[in-house]
């Protein structure tokens, strides 16, 4: 992370350097790493230590940081009511996709989550582990990029036309070209008619994933989906795997509906 990371669907705000800084010190207080000295803060984010001083401590005013012992600090419990404000405003989605999520699991045996698309990022609402280990960078919570992945290719077709247009000419630029082909316009159109895409080492090295669009009306409001390693997914299990997904899919966006 650095202080002038953006997500590339975001418009840049002007005048608000200062508030920008603020915020991504707050954001580099995760699970993983839930305590940072202020030299730590100041080296992740390319502040002098007077300047990280000031941000820490205005935080620290508010009440959303406090010392962790030593030279220390980490996030309050404060920020506990931020997570619960995110969690109600997912609605009734985390609350129906659960079980649905566990029995699929159950059936194949492989970790099966569900997504939505908040502005230009994918975030993931839960995750049910599988109990043979795989190494996934989809965490709860964690912003992903909409073009990588199935997931996020499922929630990025979806999208009104004209914006994710802009938001793939900002990306495109970046990619390879065989991950650059699965962006366009008719790449991205199959994927939207049809609901549902697969992936090959998109996002984790080793792993194949496919995910199925959650729609409620003609709304796709998000996407359920599951990964594994490519070594365990051989052709017939894969078909098995993608038609098991939309109906889990399906079932959820009726339980909505």
């Amino acid at each position: 992370m650095t202080q002038d990371d953006t997500r590339p669907d975001t418009p840049r705000v002007q005048g608000a350097s200062s508030s920008r800084k603020l915020l991504h010190m707050l954001l580099c207080f995760t699970e993983e790493r839930p305590t940072w000295t202020v030299a730590e803060l100041a080296g992740e984010l390319h502040l002098s230590v007077t300047s990280a001083y000031r941000y820490l401590g205005l935080l620290r005013e508010v009440g959303l940081i406090d010392g962790a012992g030593g030279k220390s600090y980490r996030v309050t419990d404060l920020a506990v009511g931020l997570a619960r404000a995110a969690e109600a405003a997912q609605g009734p989605l985390a609350e129906v996709s659960v079980p649905v999520m566990e029995r699929l699991r159950t059936e194949f045996d492989e970790t099966v989550l569900v997504a939505r698309r908040g502005g230009g990022a994918v975030y993931c609402v839960d995750r049910v582990e599988s109990r043979r280990p795989v190494r996934l960078q989809f965490d709860r919570g964690q912003a992903m990029d909409l073009h990588a992945g199935s997931l996020s290719r499922v929630l990025l077709s979806s999208m009104p036309a004209a914006e994710r247009r802009r938001y793939v000419e900002r990306v495109v630029g970046q990619l390879s070209p065989d991950r650059a082909a699965l962006l366009t316009p008719t790449a991205l159109n199959e994927v939207a008619e049809r609901g549902w895409t697969e992936s090959f080492e998109e996002v984790d090295e080793g792993i194949w994933g496919c995910a199925a669009a959650i729609r409620v009306g003609e709304t796709v409001i998000a996407a359920i989906g599951t990964a594994a390693p490519v070594y365990r997914t051989g052709e017939t299990r894969r078909a098995e795997i993608i038609r098991l997904v939309r109906d889990a899919a399906d079932e959820i966006a009726a339980a909505l509906g």
